[in-house]
């Protein structure tokens, strides 16, 4: 079989994105979808109506893997040559969209379609994360991506050879939301796989509203700071974290974060939250992190002096 793709998914219906694939696909590929658990029943309803469609295998798994255990189940059930993982919040524009793909082959290389976020706002309610991903998508054309294609990969539009994802699997042990894909891209640079990245973009449509997606921002900076000494320099805030902590300013810019945090959140929770004060959101929180940990670990190590 030449190509699988594999969506994985979690409290997303994701029938359409199936079925709009399903026009495009040719008959030696298939399409898996793995339910992660979902509680939802209403997805639930409606996501098992996939297993009615041709070429379409649909999965539930009876615990919540989380987002690496779930894509390497997925490729475990496989067959194709080539897998295609695609996130469930996704949506499909491009008549030859897997065309696309399929015109790489045969390739060694992992390549990677990129993402995008449509041009206008569909509710107040998701405005942060809207205002960033627009914010920023000026970074992450094939063009720019391909400057840093190690660090630029993004595991919702991607497809990996069979071999090279059995032989780099997603890390397992994040437990908690984010980064994986960043471990992924810096496993894959040090074996010397090239990473490829093409004009190929799915439109994201999964916007979280404004506190959920602070929480998962929240989330992702307590996995990179758990993951730091295995990504190094492969992360932009951790970058700068690390030249804030060589001027000696980085517990400052963690006390100006919880001095204001209240008010900064009010504004990222807001119709009309400011990009700016998210990005400094997320340096603040890295940096109190870090003040926090060190300090456990002084009464931890001061504990353990005075027992003897």
């Amino acid at each position: 079989m030449k190509l699988s793709i594999l969506i994985p998914t979690y409290n997303q219906e994701c029938v359409s994105l199936v079925q709009t694939l399903l026009h495009q696909l040719p008959s030696d590929c298939e399409i898996i979808v793995a339910d992660d658990c979902s509680p939802d029943k209403y997805v639930l309803k409606e996501n098992r109506k996939l297993s009615e469609l041709p070429q379409v295998v649909y999965w539930e798994s009876d615990a919540n893997l989380g987002r690496s255990r779930i894509r390497n189940r997925l490729r475990d059930i496989s067959k194709g040559e080539y897998l295609l993982f695609i996130d469930s919040d996704m949506q499909v524009e491009r008549e030859k969209f897997i065309e696309r793909y399929l015109s790489c082959m045969p390739t060694k290389d992992v390549i990677c379609g990129g993402y995008y976020t449509d041009s206008n706002l569909p509710s107040p309610l998701v405005s942060l994360r809207w205002r960033y991903e627009k914010s920023c998508e000026h970074k992450f054309t094939a063009e720019q991506r391909n400057k840093r294609p190690h660090q630029n990969i993004a595991t919702a539009n991607i497809m990996i050879p069979r071999n090279v994802a059995q032989s780099h699997p997603f890390d397992e042990s994040i437990s908690r939301y984010g980064y994986e894909d960043t471990l992924l891209g810096q496993e894959l640079e040090s074996a010397g796989i090239r990473i490829r990245h093409i004009d190929n973009p799915l439109v994201h449509l999964g916007l979280e509203p404004n506190e959920a997606f602070l929480h998962k921002t929240e989330e992702a900076m307590q996995t990179l700071y758990d993951i730091r000494n295995q990504i190094g320099d492969k992360s932009y805030i951790l970058e700068i974290h690390h030249r804030l902590e060589n001027w000696h300013i980085a517990g400052l810019i963690a006390y100006i974060f919880r001095k204001f945090k209240t008010q900064i959140t009010r504004n990222l929770l807001s119709v009309h939250p400011s990009v700016r004060l998210f990005n400094f959101y997320k340096l603040g929180y890295l940096c109190d992190l870090y003040v926090q940990k060190n300090k456990k670990a002084r009464i931890s190590r001061l504990s353990l002096f005075n027992r003897y």
